[in-house]
């Protein structure tokens, strides 16, 4: 099959599970003979790729790579992400991005068998509607609902800014998924969240057969042995290594991950170290947790490793094979990809209780507490409705457990790594999608 996928985080712009999800699909269909075109969007990281051409309406570059062509539109000079600017400015540049994509590939309508648009808003939603009436099958993948971070009203996750009326905007962008051939999503929130959000907008018609579940996941041989794993943990250490390693962004929440390891150093009399991992969204919000990390109990230990790009599998394996235990502090997550890399590398996880560890770890079936959920994956904090009060010391209390039931834990961490072998791997991930390809 000849497969267009059209993303804003791919390689070097990639900044989250994504881009990492969007790399991994295609470097699979490439592995089983197809022929990739990628779409996206040139950063300062990646002008150096290709040299840019000004034959058309936007400069772009184009970068071949045997059955993998990459094309980069130049949408802005200066471009550390895509996403630099206040959400006027994003906004604008996404949709120019958009509606340069549907020309372009407009202008090539026979090159291609399926277009698979990824990412939120404006790319499965906007373009999905933009090509309903293209020879070719329009599959769109669902990464995230960005009007759905909030808690209550008019409050967000995370670092969202913008008016009712942006908002509205962006709600009814979503809602354009609906006009694509199939809608993929990564879990049963955002299943039924699309739901919600094409109902508000079409209330006559039913879509529930065109949205199929899709996870992400790892590489089979990204996943450590039973063997490894019971070496890595056999005996609690001198010192529990904990990290979280995600986008460094407010809806992360990483915050908490700070607050919850100082909360368990002070309930414990073991020795802690903590690692912040990954690619900071801002200065300002680096700022701010350095500030949080800067008076911690004399047990516990802070340190901070900022990226500048997704960091690579060896990286990651390295990172997270020095660790024990992967703390996913946020209030909002549709699934946990960095859960599964996490467990995969031999580390307990601790989460909060939210929507995607949630289903992952099957919490309906675990021991609930006043703290949290203990399941048979790993344990979850409880996040409450004053998670401002209340989260960072339930995260504290179920890394003591975690510490005090070093056994059941390391178990958690074996149990969990046979559902990813069984469901949550690349390999087969990718032939779920090409199943509906085809």
């Amino acid at each position: 099959m000849k497969i267009m996928l059209v993303s804003l985080q791919f390689e070097a712009t990639a900044t989250g599970g994504g881009g990492v999800h969007v790399k991994n699909i295609c470097e699979q269909f490439l592995k089983k003979g197809h022929t990739i075109s990628v779409m996206s969007m040139h950063t300062e990281k990646t002008l150096e790729s290709a040299p840019v051409m000004f034959d058309w309406k936007v400069p772009y570059s184009v970068e071949k790579r045997d059955n993998l062509s990459v094309v980069r539109l130049l949408m802005d000079e200066g471009l550390s992400t895509p996403y630099d600017g206040d959400k006027n400015t994003e906004l604008d540049r996404i949709k120019r991005f958009a509606d340069a994509v549907v020309e372009w590939i407009t202008e090539r309508r026979e090159d291609f068998d399926v277009i698979n648009l990824h990412g939120h808003h404006l790319l499965p939603g906007y373009m999905a509607k933009e090509l309903k009436d293209f020879p070719a099958l329009v599959v769109s993948t669902i990464h995230a609902l960005e009007t759905t971070y909030m808690l209550s009203e008019g409050e967000f996750v995370g670092a969202f800014s913008g008016t009712k009326e942006v908002l509205a905007k962006i709600r009814e962008w979503e809602s354009m998924c609906r006009w694509a051939d199939h809608i993929i999503v990564n879990s049963p929130l955002v299943l039924h969240e699309t739901k919600e959000i094409i109902a508000e907008f079409d209330k006559e018609t039913d879509y529930s057969e065109k949205i199929v579940l899709i996870s992400s996941g790892c590489c089979e041989d990204f996943v450590m042995s039973d063997d490894e794993v019971n070496k890595k943990l056999e005996n609690p250490p001198e010192t529990t290594k904990m990290i979280t390693f995600c986008r460094i962004d407010p809806s992360k929440g990483v915050e908490f991950s700070i607050r919850g390891a100082k909360a368990v150093a002070k309930l414990s009399g073991k020795k802690f170290h903590l690692t912040i991992a990954g690619i900071p969204a801002s200065k300002e919000y680096e700022k701010q947790l350095r500030e949080e990390a800067a008076d911690f109990p004399e047990n516990l230990s802070v340190e901070f490793k900022m990226k500048k790009a997704i960091s690579s599998v060896k990286e990651r394996k390295e990172m997270l094979d020095a660790e024990h235990i992967y703390i996913l502090p946020t209030l909002k997550e549709p699934f946990g990809m960095s859960i599964i890399e996490a467990s995969a590398r031999g580390n307990m996880v601790v989460s909060a209780d939210t929507n995607g560890p949630k289903f992952m770890f099957e919490s309906d079936s675990g021991q609930e507490n006043e703290w949290g959920i203990i399941t048979d994956d790993g344990v979850l904090a409880k996040i409450t409705d004053d998670y401002s009060a209340n989260l960072s010391e339930n995260i504290g209390k179920a890394i003591n457990w975690t510490v005090d039931n070093w056994s059941a834990a390391r178990e958690h961490v074996l149990n969990f790594n046979k559902k990813i072998r069984n469901t949550w791997t690349w390999e087969s991930i990718s032939d779920a999608y090409l199943k509906l390809f085809k």
